[in-house]
């Protein structure tokens, strides 16, 4: 009996302590971006590129180290041979090192240096997508919520007006249409809680992959969708951060890698190269009856070159390294005029914005004044029913009338802050919402 009550303590205990670990995890919008930067997989993925390229531009100084290479040969020959003749079989061990050197070297080490700096600017690049993805996200949940209880709260009021119906047909006082017409409301308001109520938690989960979380772990969202009104020029906007867009950069940066590149084939197939080697080897004859020890057995010899070679074949026309040099241009002309309309593109994709923002605040205007008509019909409908002239079910109508109203321009903030979430990232800067 008391083994049984000390193992319900310890199920009590184990119960209790993993209620404890079950609480949800509280979070405003700051908190969930840092998460998914520490967290997101997609970002663990692009930093491993950036530390691969970090390591061969801080080893590319190896383009000066020369090629050394160990040997070791076991030969031996056949044929007629005397009593005087010695063994077949030779015995021999070589070191070689070898370093060409040439122009390409320099371009070599600075394209790898190139190719470095454009992978950070594609992670800071999806640094700034994640950070808006999230914000974006963080604040969707919240309306979604908003979207569940006005739905919940519909479907109350539809049951009690049913209700009312129903007791009413039953009294003979309304039709059976009037009834089935009630009925028909309710039942109508219980897919869309389903389908608000399913779109929440697929919006959630994929909220929690992108913050790093597991799937079950509960959240507690925080915050409010409140944001300030901001004074925005498309043109003075363009004009002082298209430059610093990240695509800009990115396309600039591939621009510059072209152009090393050409000058590296270029290096490569028109300046001379200086080779430096060395190599040392060292055998022994008859190895199986030698006297390894004795000095005389052994015999060695080293040789030191240098050469300079220019090739040729560039020379040639048509020849693979003319082709290649023309095909780079043709790549640095193709960059040339992408460069031109992504510029292009960029101030309409930033005038667009900009429009959709100004927008978005006319009808947020428009909504706030629906929101104050239905305060003032909820107000109207309150007192009518506490001066007993009204029923209860035309204040709750109201009041549904209301909070619909009110998640209308909770949305529409909603769309004006994601859209200033857009801009942040098109300018590639810090707006003060």
């Amino acid at each position: 009996m008391k083994r049984r009550y000390t193992f319900s303590l310890l199920v009590l205990f184990i119960s209790a302590a993993l209620h404890v670990n079950a609480q949800d995890i509280d979070l405003d919008v700051d908190t969930a971006v840092s998460l998914a930067l520490r967290n997101n997989l997609g970002l663990k993925s692009n930093r491993v590129d950036l530390t691969t390229k970090q390591r061969a531009k801080q080893s590319s100084w190896n383009e000066f180290l020369p090629s050394v290479s160990l040997g070791a040969g076991l030969s031996g020959s056949g044929g007629s041979r005397t009593v005087s003749d010695s063994s077949p079989w030779d015995l021999s061990a070589s070191i070689t090192a070898s370093l060409p050197l040439s122009a390409a070297n320099i371009y070599s080490m600075k394209s790898t240096r190139l190719s470095y700096e454009a992978e950070t600017i594609s992670l800071e690049d999806t640094e700034k997508k994640l950070v808006r993805d999230v914000k974006t996200a963080f604040y969707n949940l919240i309306v979604l919520k908003e979207k569940i209880s006005l739905i919940e709260q519909n479907i109350e009021t539809a049951q009690k007006r049913y209700d009312q119906a129903k007791a009413n047909y039953e009294s003979g006082i309304v039709s059976e249409l009037t009834m089935l017409s009630a009925q028909v409301t309710l039942e109508a308001l219980k897919p869309d809680l389903e389908e608000a109520v399913v779109d929440h938690e697929i919006a959630e989960m994929q909220f929690k992959q992108a913050l790093g979380l597991d799937r079950d772990t509960p959240l507690s969202i925080e915050g409010s969708i409140e944001p300030k009104t901001l004074e925005l020029e498309a043109g003075k906007l363009s004009q002082t951060h298209l430059e610093n867009r990240l695509d800009i950069k990115a396309l600039l940066k591939e621009f510059e890698i072209l152009e090393t590149q050409k000058k590296l084939v270029g290096a490569e197939e028109y300046t001379p190269t200086l080779s430096l080697s060395y190599a040392f080897r060292a055998g022994v004859s008859d190895p199986f009856r030698a006297d390894w020890g004795s000095a005389g057995s052994w015999n060695d010899s080293s040789t030191v070159g240098i050469s300079l070679s220019l090739p040729l074949d560039g020379l040639i026309p048509g020849s693979s390294s003319r082709v290649k040099i023309l095909e780079i241009d043709d790549s640095i002309e193709k960059t040339r005029i992408e460069l031109v309309q992504k510029r292009e593109l960029a101030e309409v994709e930033i005038e667009t914005i900009v429009m959709r923002l100004k927008k978005s605040i006319r009808t947020s205007k428009a909504l706030e004044q629906n929101v104050a008509l239905a305060q003032k019909t909820y107000n109207l409908a309150e007192n009518r029913y506490n001066a007993g002239v009204g029923g209860l079910l035309e204040v709750e109508d109201a009041y549904d009338s209301l909070q619909e109203a009110k998640l209308g321009v909770l949305e529409e903030r909603y769309n004006y802050l994601t859209g200033l979430f857009d801009l942040e990232y098109a300018l590639n800067t810090r707006l003060d919402i």
